[in-house]
């Protein structure tokens, strides 16, 4: 049995890498979990090393198979949202973790194609076709950049600063050059002689120097943070509102029973003065914004607002916004999922309608075209809404400040867009509910850390069941809560920290290299192979 043990670890080391991807992605906020990060640095070493020789197909589907396993472990608590359907989770495991998969056979295998033609190239050529496609994976009715290498380091604080320079890309282009490096350090460990034969290889200088860049980011970040002022005042104090609302009762029964908790959290937070009061995504599923504009409130709304009055304080909540339009001759109401701001008179401002919606469980653009798969969402809790156009500014107290509903935080344009308009802070509302797991909540978490670094602004991140946080603009957390707990936390945001960062205005510099580099060296190598199919028929 041992033997056969062993032989079977020989043969399939490469489903180490699922293990390392496991570890190194946010799971539980233990301090112990939190060191698994280290894991990233070489998570995708016994992939690399083990594709090396082998033929294209079979580079795929190895990185395929390794990529079921690892996929499961990190993302297999996403099956909870149709964990009401008894077939629920299944359907959506078969269909993310082989899509997630997917993409991560293309990385490999693009970029291992590249590198056995342009071998001296082989080192920037796998991160840089790492991050084209993560960028390709942001865009598009199915965009889900979720997975980004760079996230797993989060808690990093001092490597991850760089982001303000490169944003996350950046730090995925970084994991990944030195997962090469060390790949073929490895690789080249089999054929040297002795220890003293391989520190003087070329292997051996490329990890130096990868050492040597991932140390330099360190000391910058080191040397940002040590610069970075503490909050000396407070130009806006920010509660946030954890009520745990489950999202699997029925929301048209329930509704008052869960305001009066939320006005009863509310009420306890006004200990603290705060100037704002934040409501998570699915707070207040009404369309308050429609009705108030149209004078038709209801009584739940009706109650809303007069609260709003009450404690005198403005209020960014979620809600159902709607728009009227013809199709054809026929006037149709369409749902949004947005947010809206009632200020301390207990007056809708005006709402922002969610642009990036979560591609099946929040929309199905092709429903007319198959109908069975718009009846599987619906059964799992799905919506039909339509996705807003545009971000839009609010004001309190003279302080800009863009919101982005649910996922949105992990679209790093969308932030700077914000940041670019002019921005202060970013204040995202979620809804985690649906999942007790604390990887999903730790996961989703954890990409707000690094839009705060990007743009040099604070984010006020109000969870359902958490992680409600306020971030300082260098990824310091000022204030949160336990997740999966009922309650508020308070926190005081010094805009005299916000900063103007290289990322926010120049973008994602790291990407248009690589996207450069790898667009000649394709056309570069079609060019020659259709040098070599033209030499093999003129031959024929």
């Amino acid at each position: 049995m041992d033997n056969k043990v062993v032989s079977f670890c020989k043969k399939n080391y490469y489903l180490l890498t699922a293990l390392l991807m496991f570890l190194a992605y946010p799971n539980y906020n233990l301090v112990l979990l939190k060191a698994g990060a280290a894991a990233a640095w070489i998570a995708f070493v016994p992939l690399f090393v083990f594709v090396k020789d082998k033929k294209p197909v079979d580079v795929y589907l190895y990185t395929f198979v390794a990529g079921l396993a690892g996929n499961y472990l990190c993302y297999y608590w996403i099956g909870q949202f149709g964990g009401h359907v008894s077939y629920g989770p299944a359907v959506i495991l078969l269909f993310l973790i082989p899509y997630r998969s997917m993409f991560l056979g293309v990385k490999v295998l693009f970029a291992e194609t590249l590198s056995r033609r342009y071998g001296k190239l082989g080192i920037v050529i796998y991160p840089s076709a790492w991050i084209l496609v993560d960028w390709i994976e942001s865009i598009g009715f199915l965009a889900f950049p979720w997975s980004y290498l760079g996230y797993s380091q989060y808690a990093f604080l001092p490597f991850i600063q760089v982001a303000s320079l490169t944003g996350i890309l950046g730090i995925s282009f970084i994991i990944v050059l030195a997962n090469r490096s060390l790949a073929d350090l490895w690789v080249r460990r089999k054929s040297s002689p002795s220890l003293k034969h391989l520190l003087r290889t070329g292997e051996m200088k490329v990890v130096s120097v990868v050492a040597a860049l991932v140390f330099a980011c360190i000391v910058y970040g080191s040397i940002v943070l040590l610069a970075a002022k503490e909050p000396q005042k407070s130009d806006l104090r920010v509660s946030t509102i954890q009520s745990c609302i489950s999202p699997w009762e029925n929301w048209g029964s329930n509704r008052f029973r869960y305001l009066a908790e939320l006005e009863r959290i509310t009420t306890e937070s006004l200990a603290d003065n705060p100037d704002l009061i934040v409501w998570s995504e699915s707070a207040t599923l009404e369309g308050i914004s429609y009705d108030y504009d149209s004078g038709s409130l209801n009584d739940f709304e009706k109650e809303l607002l007069g609260f709003v009055r009450t404690i005198d304080r403005p209020l960014v909540t979620g809600e159902i916004g709607y728009i009227d339009d013809l199709e054809g001759f026929i006037p149709q109401r369409y749902p949004l999922n947005s947010a809206v701001y009632i200020n301390r008179f207990g007056e809708v401002i005006g709402n922002y309608a969610k642009i990036h919606l979560v591609p099946f469980g929040e929309w199905f653009p092709y429903g007319k075209w198959f109908p069975f798969v718009s009846e599987i969402t619906h059964q799992f809790g799905g919506s039909d809404f339509i996705p807003g156009d545009r971000p839009l500014l609010f004001e309190e107290k003279g302080h800009p400040f863009g919101i982005l509903i649910c996922y949105e935080g992990i679209f790093y344009r969308l932030c700077r867009e914000y940041k670019n308009l002019g921005a202060r802070f970013f204040i995202n509302i979620t809804n985690d509910g649906w999942t007790d797991s604390y990887s999903g909540h730790m996961q989703h978490f954890s990409a707000s850390i690094f839009r705060s670094i990007e743009n040099g602004v604070w984010y006020v991140r109000a969870g359902n069941t958490g992680f409600s946080t306020i971030i300082d603009p260098y990824g310091r957390i000022r204030s949160s809560m336990p997740i999966l707990l009922k309650g508020h936390v308070t926190g005081d945001m010094d805009f005299s920290l916000n900063r103007n960062t290289f990322y926010s205005r120049w973008g994602d510099l790291v990407l248009y290299a690589a996207q450069v580099m790898l667009a000649v060296l394709v056309l570069h190598y079609i060019y020659g192979m259709a040098k070599i199919w033209k030499s093999r028929r003129n031959e024929g």
